[in-house]
């Protein structure tokens, strides 16, 4: 696993447009290691017949419900984006994909 947390902890950096020396990314890469490792520890724990928390408060939080609200029209709500591919928004590519050169 050391290797697959290298190599994420190197993806995320060139996500996130941050230059890592090689000793901060083996010590992240350690530091993600150990947290994806107690992460697995906690899914072979058999929970089954345990009932979920909730605390009383966040079952009450105040939040309205979830209901849908005025139809808007696409094409209006579009009219300002300054690229367009259909009814899409257009947005630089920010991640290589490996295909292209």
């Amino acid at each position: 696993m050391p290797d697959q947390a290298r190599a994420l902890v190197d993806e995320l950096a060139q996500l996130a447009q941050l230059e890592l020396a090689d000793d901060e990314a083996d010590a992240l890469a350690g530091q993600l290691d150990r947290v994806l490792g107690y992460i697995e520890r906690l899914r072979s724990v058999d929970v089954a017949g345990v009932p979920e928390y909730v605390q009383d408060e966040q079952a009450r939080s105040g939040l309205r419900d979830d209901v849908p609200d005025v139809d808007v029209d696409a094409d209006e709500v579009l009219a300002g984006v300054p690229v367009r591919r259909e009814r899409l928004v257009a947005v630089p590519r920010f991640k290589s994909d490996g295909s292209e050169g």
